[in-house]
């Protein structure tokens, strides 16, 4: 961890996002149980559920707007307060299946606004060719606690009840809230004059479609994040028809080979920035997704237990790897007038079109088949890195609000 210890700034800041991360985890799975124990119904844990994907959609330019005019330092510090005050709140209304949802379609809120400010924040703190790094460590900080928090959640759950709970996950994120103010030492905020321009002397593209417009880069990153989408979404809905229902395991061995995925993932976080500088960014974005897509095609197409294990070991490291680059990529075409805005649309994107596919699949699934809608998805998502590829590699135009200087590959 020697870049945290040479990185104050930003590593005082991955504290903060490692203990959110880990009281964000824990809730999300005492709330399923406390509120299916409180209601016994299928339909209030599927709203609940559903309700950080339905904010995505709903705030997430609005958040990225908010984070570029904005200071992001006060946006982060604001949002960690104020996922203390809800938190707290879940403790009071507790027994109220009404409120509780209310109050988690607030926090999915709050943290829409809170991901663009800290993704600022964090380009802030490092340099360009740092980033990557940074990413990859932020990416291992969710991934880690992805592992731990939910077993953690449940086993506090079990022994205290939620309201205990709540009230403890309070605590910790009010530990978040009080380590922001520290952050302060370390930020400086860009003046206007550096927004003005972009390092090539071209001036700012000015809004999210006039980048998509000028720039193949960023329309190739953005693709490429569709193209996850209508992948993940059939995944996500359909696993434990797939896994059951198919390949015919148990829920023990279903939670295996998705904790497989998890942690090839938390070993892929700190080897991000080795692998974008040796490989550059456009071969590890484009192989790393080409991989992650032919082995879910390869498990639809031989079905196992112990296919899906080494399927879902095999892809969390590849996956990872082009996930955080192709989202640090992006934040670098943008100019840094607009990175919020990036952040925030693309989150809004990726949310719809994976709602869209999530409901689509579960529809044609009853027609086609549960195999046949995840394999379709996923060489659907294979063939399309071909245009992305194409895109990534295209020249720059003039206008485009590229950061070559910074030196991307």
């Amino acid at each position: 961890m020697r870049f945290l210890r040479t990185h104050p700034g930003f590593s005082m800041l991955w504290a903060i996002n490692f203990t959110s991360s880990m009281v964000g985890w824990s809730m999300g799975i005492a709330l399923s149980v406390h509120i299916y124990q409180l209601t016994g119904s299928a339909l209030w844990t599927a709203i609940l559920a559903a309700t950080p994907t339905v904010s995505a959609i709903v705030f997430g330019h609005l958040a990225g707007t908010g984070a570029d005019r904005w200071n992001p330092l006060r946006v982060v510090q604001l949002t960690l307060l104020a996922r203390v005050v809800v938190l707290l709140g879940l403790f009071v209304v507790a027994e109220s299946p009404v409120w509780l949802a209310i109050l988690v379609f607030v926090q999915a809120a709050v943290q829409q606004i809170y991901r663009p400010a800290e993704q600022v924040l964090i380009a802030d703190f490092v340099s360009a060719e740092d980033l990557p790094e940074a990413n990859g460590l932020n990416s291992f900080a969710s991934n880690a606690t992805r592992l731990v928090a939910p077993a953690l959640g449940g086993f506090v759950i079990a022994v205290v009840g939620f309201g205990w709970t709540a009230l403890g996950m309070t605590a910790f994120m009010a530990c978040s809230a009080i380590l922001s103010l520290t952050l302060g030492r370390w930020f400086q905020q860009s003046p206007p004059s550096e927004d003005a321009e972009m390092p090539d002397g071209s001036k700012s593209v000015g809004t999210y479609l006039k980048l998509l417009r000028r720039s193949p880069r960023a329309r190739g990153l953005v693709l490429l994040q569709v193209l996850d989408a209508v992948k993940e979404g059939p995944l996500s809905a359909l696993f434990p028809v797939l896994m059951l229902g198919v390949v015919g395991a148990t829920s023990t061995e279903m939670g295996l080979a998705n904790s497989a995925f998890a942690v090839s993932a938390v070993v892929a976080g700190p080897l991000i920035g080795v692998v974008i500088k040796r490989l550059g960014y456009q071969l590890t974005v484009v192989g790393g997704a080409a991989v992650a897509y032919s082995l879910i095609v390869v498990l639809v197409i031989w079905p196992s237990f112990p296919m899906a294990v080494i399927a879902f070991f095999l892809s969390g490291l590849p996956f990872t790897v082009s996930w955080v680059g192709s989202q640090t990529w992006l934040l670098l075409t943008a100019p840094r007038s607009m990175r919020g805005r990036v952040v925030g649309t693309n989150g809004a994107v990726y949310s719809c079109f994976t709602l869209i596919t999530m409901l689509g699949s579960g529809v044609l699934a009853d027609m086609i088949g549960v195999r046949w809608v995840i394999g379709v998805a996923a060489g659907v998502a294979l063939i399309g890195l071909v245009p992305v590829h194409l895109l990534l590699r295209s020249v720059p135009k003039p206008t485009d609000a590229s950061a070559e200087s910074e030196g991307q590959k």
